[in-house]
């Protein structure tokens, strides 16, 4: 018997059965096949990224996934099983298994095999008498990528910090039949798929291959996770010929795998009338969707920077310009990223009534939902029932390939990437350059997609310095991306052109100059950058009257006012604290039943419950019966991606940009005199003249350092940069007026540009300077946190950290908390209309330094329900703290936790009001 028939690769958790080790790298060798054989994009992806010719890039593909397990050879590993290695090899081991075998693997092919490789006849098409080094150089960066399979690349170190010992975890058996494996699949690669001809000078596509060991890791990863699902490939012990497993088995599983999978192609629809074939339901499109239709797309990738007022079709716009772009090859599908999961709901909404006329009648498109809570939305649940037979399993990262696997084919935040249509947080699209489990296969995922960022101006410093890193890898391994904002400081626009323009090697280019609004900036390796300034849309020209009101008393008269004209008024407050102050306040005056309080600070449940109340009240559907007379009084949540309207709009001072997309939810549909809607061809509004209220200090000469923070203690640290905030101000009070979208790009460049420092109060402007050195900092945190495209795929030493948990986003740390009802016998999830997740439903997030650990309760009745309940618990209680609560006479729910500190903290709860939490006296 071949020696390496005497290993086994996978094997029963309580069993026997076994799968040989070499069949087990044949069938993810024959699932990488049937991929680049069935999706050609994929291997012109990787000749392109790495300039070698189809043939041989293919070979060495194939060659490395079957190479991608050779850990498993380690004495180590085998004896994870000593009954299978007795039975295999007659013999036992004592060593423990202390280091995986994606390490052991990478040691074993660059102390053993890689000179075996090269008298292989894989490797005759290389001029080792010249370039050795080099060569060695490059294939051990291709070992690495993919080897490092299981999430993280390989190490190069053991347990005890030192060099691993190859003594340690080969023996000369183990070393034999690794190398007999590597010679005679090579043999057959070359029978079956011909020789390799000469490559040119190794020097020329070193750089070019290590940039795209990215791209080979995440395939890697991609065919191991098929090819480990034993539904699809079944274990076999008999040893057979390599050629007869591979043409026999192999590959007729590995095509009945990937078709089952749903990572098959959908091709994208041409049309001679693309609107009117995906948005039937509107009469004709806005100026900004008539030029992404008609505007010219590059044959490679391109960057394009959509900016325009709130509500002018930017979505529709950019799902236009993914279609143009996917019919030119330069993208399989799409992944629409967004600032919150609340966004990413209301996106994915819309997105699955019209993806699929992407797509050719024939296809089968596949559309998910990505984010931590996407199982917690019904529309997302019903479409992948409808879409897979199977149940679902929303299960965690485990240590092998068929768990990873299966979390995958459940798991969508994974598969999101890989989808033909993906919506998701912006968080799943950055995990794809931080180094988190797996990030190389979001990448391979995301590079295939054209990219589209919502509501770019919402991120802060550290996650728009991320975005830039996303975007120059995605250009630099061949993807396209598309950029949606309402307004963009033009020195934001500028660094994120250049940072695409980074990816593509290109170092000088024009720079973006253009103050035009509205703007599509577009830039592409042969044409640059281009700006066209395009028409406003007409429906959302509009001229809205500017009040300052700086007394707190007199926006809640002005509010009152106007619900009792009929009227439905929004008060948008910068912090949870001030929204419930402002929500008791109003709701004692014109009752509970016409004031609605919406924030961040709401069980899941009751928030989404809150969410659509807010949305049949204000949003495009809403009429006369839904609106007159309705107050809602909210925090930041409703500025992004919910589509309101509402009569009269009122908003704590904030930056300029964030006022101007505020400022979006005023008069945004047509609407009768009553707050009917009406047809777009109805002409004007006939509600009164929209008047937008700003609260805040008024913006004085001579202020003191604490202008803002005196009016808004809380806010001013949402907002540290308080000369802005005089500076937005002062030229909203000057104008009286903002005409949109004729003001925006000036007002926002006067507030953002250099020269602003100039005009704020000498006292505000240190805070000012204070405020960019903390985001400076976060700009360098990023820089230290983020991968280096051109390092590769490699374990570097403050990175990939087996404790390091590196975040998408800066902020304290919160604590999940779940809220259950206690009654004095049992606990039962706060949410009762929970469904398949009443415990999720329940929970909401929460300052870790505020609440950090469950409290230890005297009531022995209470502890033991506690105990009882964690093992029922999604988790199993293990990262989140459960807190009782007991309903008390005034109405409020309250229970406790402790703090950081160990002190006691009350947590008062009401589905009204949200959350607080206030420290017990000592």
């Amino acid at each position: 018997m071949v020696s390496y028939f005497r290993y086994w690769g996978k094997a029963e958790k309580n069993g026997l059965s076994f799968h040989m080790l070499p069949y087990h790298c044949l069938d993810i060798a024959a699932v990488g096949n049937t991929l680049l054989t069935g999706r050609p994009e994929i291997l012109h992806r990787f000749t392109e990224s790495t300039g070698l010719g189809a043939t041989t890039c293919r070979h060495l593909l194939i060659l490395f996934l079957a190479l991608h397990d050779i850990g498993k050879f380690s004495e180590t590993f085998q004896n994870l099983r000593p009954d299978l290695l007795e039975r295999l090899q007659g013999r036992c081991f004592n060593k423990p298994y202390s280091v995986r075998h994606d390490s052991l693997g990478n040691l074993l092919w660059s102390k053993v095999l890689w000179d075996a490789f090269k008298e292989n006849t894989s490797a005759s098409f290389l001029d080792f008498d010249h370039y050795s080094d080099y060569w060695q150089e490059i294939f051990e960066v291709i070992a690495k990528a993919c080897t490092g399979h299981h999430g993280s690349p390989p190490r190069l170190t053991g347990p005890n910090g030192l060099g691993l010992r190859f003594s340690a975890y080969f023996g000369r058996d183990a070393s034999t039949a690794a190398i007999e494996f590597l010679h005679d699949f090579g043999e057959f690669l070359t029978d079956n798929l011909g020789p390799v001809g000469e490559l040119s000078s190794p020097i020329q596509i070193y750089d070019s291959i290590r940039k795209t060991s990215w791209l080979i890791s995440g395939f890697a990863v991609l065919c191991d996770w098929i090819g480990s699902n034993s539904g699809w490939f079944p274990f076999s012990e008999t040893p057979m010929p390599l050629t007869e497993y591979w043409q026999s088995l192999a590959v007729p599983r590995a095509d009945r795998a990937v078709r089952e999978a749903g990572i098959g192609p959908a091709s994208p629809r041409p049309s001679a009338s693309p609107f009117s074939d995906m948005f039937p339901f509107i009469k004709e499109p806005t100026p900004l969707q008539r030029h992404v239709i008609e505007c010219p797309v590059a044959l490679s990738p391109q960057l394009f920077i959509l900016e325009d007022v709130t509500g002018s079709g930017k979505t529709e716009a950019a799902l236009l310009l993914a279609q143009s772009l996917m019919l030119k090859r330069q993208g399989n599908g799409l992944f629409i990223a967004l600032p919150t999961m609340a966004t990413s709901n209301a996106m994915y909404e819309r997105v699955a009534a019209t993806y699929k006329t992407l797509f050719t009648d024939d296809s089968s498109p596949s559309i998910v939902l990505a984010h931590g809570a996407r199982h917690l939305s019904e529309s997302f649940l019903r479409s992948i029932s409808q879409d897979q037979d199977g149940q679902l399993s929303y299960g965690t990262d485990e240590d092998t390939a068929v768990a990873q696997c299966s979390s995958w084919l459940a798991d969508n935040r994974k598969k999101a990437l890989l989808a033909d249509v993906g919506v998701g947080t912006l968080d799943q699209a950055l995990l794809a350059i931080l180094p988190s489990r797996f990030q190389s296969l979001r990448l391979f995922g995301l590079v295939g997609h054209i990219l589209i960022v919502d509501e770019v101006h919402a991120y802060d410093a550290y996650m728009n310095k991320l975005l830039q890193t996303l975007l120059s890898f995605h250009a630099a391994l061949g993807g396209s991306a598309i950029l949606l904002s309402a307004t963009l400081p033009v020195q934001v626009r500028q660094d994120l052109v250049k940072s695409f323009a980074r990816g593509l090697g290109m170092e000088t280019f024009a720079p973006v100059v253009s103050r035009a609004y509205p703007l599509a900036t577009h830039f592409s390796r042969d044409e640059g950058c281009v700006e066209t300034p395009v028409a406003a849309t007409t429906k959302r020209r509009i001229s809205v009257a500017v009040r300052n009101v700086p007394e707190r008393e007199e926006v809640e008269r002005l509010i009152i006012s106007a619900a009792k004209q009929g009227k439905c008024v929004c008060w948008i407050r910068n912090t949870v604290h001030d929204a419930m102050t402002g929500f008791e306040n109003i709701r004692a005056i014109i009752g509970a039943e016409r004031v609605m309080l919406f924030h961040a600070r709401f069980a899941m449940g009751d928030r989404l419950d809150i969410e659509t109340a807010v949305c049949t009240s204000f949003g495009k559907q809403s009429g006369e019966n839904q609106r007159r007379g309705k107050v809602l009084i909210a925090t930041q949540v409703v500025e992004q991606s919910l589509d309101l309207d509402f009569d009269l709009l009122i908003s704590d001072l904030a930056p300029m940009d964030l006022l101007i997309q505020r400022a979006g939810r005023l008069h945004r549909h047509l609407r009768d005199e009553r707050g009917n809607l009406l047809p777009v061809y109805a002409g004007a509004d006939r509600r009164e003249a929209p008047v937008f209220i700003i609260h805040g200090p008024l913006p004085e000469d001579n202020v003191q350092a604490d202008w803002f923070k005196s009016a808004f203690p809380k806010a001013a640290f949402v907002y540290p940069s308080h000369g802005c905030l005089w500076l937005t101000s002062r030229l909203l009070c000057e104008a009286r007026v903002l005409r949109m979208p004729d003001d925006a790009r000036e007002l926002v460049e006067t507030v953002f540009c250099d020269d602003a420092d100039g005009r704020i109060p000498e006292k505000l402007r240190r805070l000012d300077l204070d405020a960019e050195a903390k985001q400076q900092a976060e700009r360098s945190l990023a820089n230290i946190n983020m991968l280096k495209l051109e390092q590769g795929y490699e374990a570097t030493p403050n990175q990939w950290l087996e404790d390091m948990c590196t975040p998408t986003r800066l902020g304290e740390i919160e604590s999940t908390v779940r809220l259950a009802r206690w009654d004095g016998g049992k606990l039962t999830p706060w949410y009762s209309k929970g469904g398949l997740f009443p415990w999720d439903m329940s929970q909401l997030s929460l300052r870790s330094a505020i609440v950090h650990a469950e409290t230890d309760h005297a009531d022995p009745v209470l502890r033991g329900e506690l105990e009882r309940l964690k093992i029922h618990l999604p988790d199993k209680g293990k990262w989140s703290i459960l807190v009782a609560l007991s309903p008390q006479a005034d109405g409020i729910w309250r229970g406790s936790a402790t703090d950081r500190n160990g002190g006691i903290v009350e947590i008062s709860y009401n589905p009204t009001l949200g959350v607080s939490v206030t420290k017990k006296e000592g």
